[in-house]
């Protein structure tokens, strides 16, 4: 009886072992996963913060937009070409900005602004000036004159003589198309920012237009 208690008592002292390579095998674990958190930790304290081109990118696309400012430039009276009869033009322009720092500089600037806003009024026909087209051009014609002012494109936007006459005008458009619609010099001295539309001159606003 004795001989067949000793078997059971060596399979009692052998059941440890397995115990003890279950807790290595932890430890081992547990030590990898410290040294992959480390790796880790040490990875985003290595790597190296985003240009400053980069950070003032993501800046400038969280900054709200800047709304827009609103100029008066007056209620201008102009006589028109004649056509029909004496016919003349009042109305009332405001100018959308984008950029706020130029509103000091059209109020510096204001006695030259009005005075090329006076003239290209003054160039102008009833029949130019009926069509939402014709109002299209001329808001088009003073931005482009404001600007010039402004020092935000370098060529002067040309203002039709008020003393041609119809045919006079005709002939000049069919010798020199390009002098009279759009030169191509003129065009050429026009800073980028300026064609892109980011002048600053976002538009030109009639609130008031009457002919009569």
């Amino acid at each position: 009886m004795s001989k067949t208690a000793k078997p059971a008592a060596s399979q009692a002292t052998d059941a440890p072992p397995p115990k003890k390579g279950k807790k290595k095998l932890i430890i081992i674990i547990a030590a990898m996963v410290l040294l992959m958190g480390g790796g880790a930790a040490a990875f985003l304290l290595m790597k190296p913060s985003p240009p400053a081109n980069e950070a003032e990118a993501v800046a400038e696309e969280t900054l709200p937009d800047v709304p827009s400012t609103y100029v008066q430039l007056g209620t201008f009276t102009a006589n028109l070409i004649h056509e029909e009869g004496d016919r003349y033009l009042q109305v009332a322009i405001e100018l959308k900005i984008t950029k706020p720092e130029l509103a000091g500089k059209i109020k510096a600037t204001n006695p030259e602004i009005l005075h090329r806003v006076n003239m290209l009024l003054q160039s102008k026909r009833p029949s130019e000036l009926a069509s939402f087209d014709g109002k299209q051009k001329l808001a088009e014609q003073i931005k482009g004159q404001v600007e010039y002012v402004l020092g935000l494109r370098k060529t002067a936007p040309a203002i039709v003589d008020t003393d041609a006459t119809p045919d006079k005008e005709e002939h000049a458009v069919q010798a020199a198309p390009t002098e009279a619609q759009s030169s191509p010099a003129e065009t050429q001295a026009v800073p980028d920012e300026t064609q892109a539309g980011k002048s600053g001159i976002a538009d030109v606003l009639f609130t008031s237009f009457i002919i009569q």
